[in-house]
């Protein structure tokens, strides 16, 4: 009841959307309710992780939020000697992230940003509903840093929320997804979330996200989920 009363709470409050407290609280819960097939995105990422991963390698999870990804592609490579970074710029989130990665000896938290944090050299990298969150003017420096930090082998994992670049298909695909919310959300709620959203989360269609993923160098890239407006990319 706790976590309803929370959840209700941040979907009342007026002004841009915060990774606060009060979001970390119910994170897990509420971004089940937000993305569709979350877990299934989730699950999917730990799968691909263990084709890719092997001992002593390094993995990446930009914008790990409560460490969910590195929780999940730890426990499906456990008998790999592999070692995990999380990166966030919200400390609360990353409170909620040292807690759930508690018994991972070789995960390690830094509160800082993806665009001037300084890489080393990795095999895996994963930034799941991230980047939208960051200004479209520096995503293609952002996606460089992460290209660069990468071995010539390495595999970035690129999950975003798109746009479609014609206005009524947008529309269209927009209110598939507020209808799916409905399950779980009001209308109130929804239209609330969509204004909280409008000045922190910017949408790139999928076919500029793969465009200044070939201009930064990435060759290999190809979209391994989509539900409407939600993409997976994986990209070498």
């Amino acid at each position: 009841m706790k976590s309803k009363a929370t959840e209700k709470l941040i979907l009342s409050r007026s002004g841009d959307w915060s990774f606060d407290h009060h979001v970390s609280l119910v994170f897990d819960t509420h971004i089940r309710k937000s993305i569709p097939c979350y877990v299934e995105i989730q699950n999917l990422i730990a799968e691909i992780s263990k084709k890719i991963l092997s001992d002593n390698d390094l993995v990446y999870d930009l914008g790990t939020a409560t460490g969910e990804i590195i929780y999940n592609v730890f426990n499906a490579n456990e008998h790999k000697n592999v070692s995990y970074v999380g990166i966030d710029n919200s400390g609360q989130m990353l409170k909620m992230a040292k807690q759930k990665c508690s018994k991972i000896k070789n995960a390690t938290f830094y509160n800082d940003k993806i665009e001037a944090f300084d890489y080393e050299t990795a095999d895996l990298i994963i930034a799941a509903f991230t980047i939208q969150f960051t200004e479209i003017k520096t995503r293609k420096q952002i996606l460089k840093r992460i290209k660069d930090a990468l071995k010539s082998d390495g595999t970035f994992i690129f999950c975003e929320k798109i746009s479609f670049q014609n206005f009524d298909e947008n529309i269209f695909f927009q209110q598939i997804h507020e209808n799916w919310k409905s399950n779980y959300f009001s209308n109130k709620e929804i239209k609330a979330k969509r204004e909280s959203l409008k000045n922190v989360m910017e949408p790139m269609s999928l076919t500029e996200n793969i465009e200044l993923l070939r201009d930064v160098g990435f060759k290999q890239i190809n979209v391994f989920f989509q539900w409407c407006n939600f993409v997976c990319i994986l990209a070498k």
